[in-house]
């Protein structure tokens, strides 16, 4: 009777064992659909904006470009989807990564609804907002300066 207790222990911890290492983690990059994405800002009424919409550059990297003006102030920005949707409405992660600082990556929460990246261009110029979704866990987002003007 032991025996057979202690077998069928064996044999249903083996078997919780087993669901557990066959439990795949799936990469954040492949849950959602990014090629929907829109950059969207002041700079376009919060609109989603078809100028704007997202290329992939490389896999699972997206982005688009537009010419900003360097008169001090800042411009408030996020990538979303045409609706808003949860998990496709992409704002900064923590307080620290809300100011874009040129060509230096941040991290993003694309479950947010009002957290709002803030970039200010130093000069005018053409620049190049990027979402980073290759990774695991959140996507980076970058702004680089393509050309002045």
């Amino acid at each position: 009777m032991k025996n057979s207790a202690l077998g069928s222990i064996m044999l249903v911890t083996a078997a919780l064992l087993n669901g557990c290492a066959s439990t795949a983690i799936v990469p954040f990059t492949q849950q959602d659909n990014y090629d929907t994405l829109y950059l969207r800002g002041v700079f376009t009424w919060w609109e989603a904006d078809e100028k704007y919409k997202l290329v992939e550059m490389a896999d699972q990297v997206y982005s688009t470009s537009i010419e900003l003006i360097a008169d001090g102030q800042p411009y408030d920005f996020k990538f979303a989807d045409a609706n808003w949707t949860p998990g496709l409405n992409c704002g900064f992660s923590r307080k620290k990564d809300q100011v874009i600082v040129l060509g230096k990556s941040v991290s993003s929460n694309c479950d947010s609804t009002d957290e709002n990246f803030r970039f200010t261009p130093t000069e005018t110029g053409t620049f190049e907002f990027i979402i980073d979704f290759s990774g695991f866990g959140s996507p980076d987002v970058t702004v680089t300066k393509l050309h002045s003007n």
